[in-house]
């Protein structure tokens, strides 16, 4: 009886490792936010102003290619959500910045949208508070495999 379990344990063990082998791409999605007081004015030199600064939040996860990834921030009230979603071969992205905010029990979304951005290249929203502005630099890169995706964000 102990052997046909260690066997059963051993075949489902060496399945799962199996199928954790294959390499499937995967689409890592950086997103690094800035917090930038309204006095403050941005220009070309983009980079050169956020690269002073801290960022105040830095989410990334890896998405499936074809899926949509959601990255939500915010409380009860006001949330910034970007979702990502690339093509099935992971070539170019679509990205969305949803603004929500809660009026009267009800929430109110405004939706700015950027279409076909070339796999790895950087794109950047803005959204306005009443006394800052927040940055967000948004990087979608593919990888072969999970592995490479999870290295890419060290």
């Amino acid at each position: 009886m102990k052997m046909y379990f260690y066997k059963a344990a051993m075949g489902i063990t060496l399945g799962i490792l199996s199928l954790a082998c294959v390499a499937e791409p995967v689409f890592a999605i950086k997103a690094t936010i800035y917090k930038l007081e309204s006095k403050i004015t941005i220009d070309s030199k983009i980079d050169e102003t956020l690269n002073t600064l801290q960022p105040i939040h830095q989410p990334q996860l890896l998405a499936n290619l074809n899926k949509s990834a959601l990255i939500e921030i915010g409380d009860g009230e006001q949330l910034t959500a970007l979702e990502v979603k690339t093509n099935e071969q992971g070539s170019y992205y679509n990205a969305s910045m949803k603004l929500k905010e809660k009026v009267d029990s009800d929430w109110q979304s405004i939706t700015s949208f950027m279409p076909n951005i070339p796999n790895g290249q950087t794109v950047y929203f803005s959204r306005t508070f009443t006394d800052s502005v927040w940055v967000i630099k948004l990087t979608g890169k593919r990888y072969e495999s999970i592995a490479l995706g999870q290295a890419s964000f060290k």
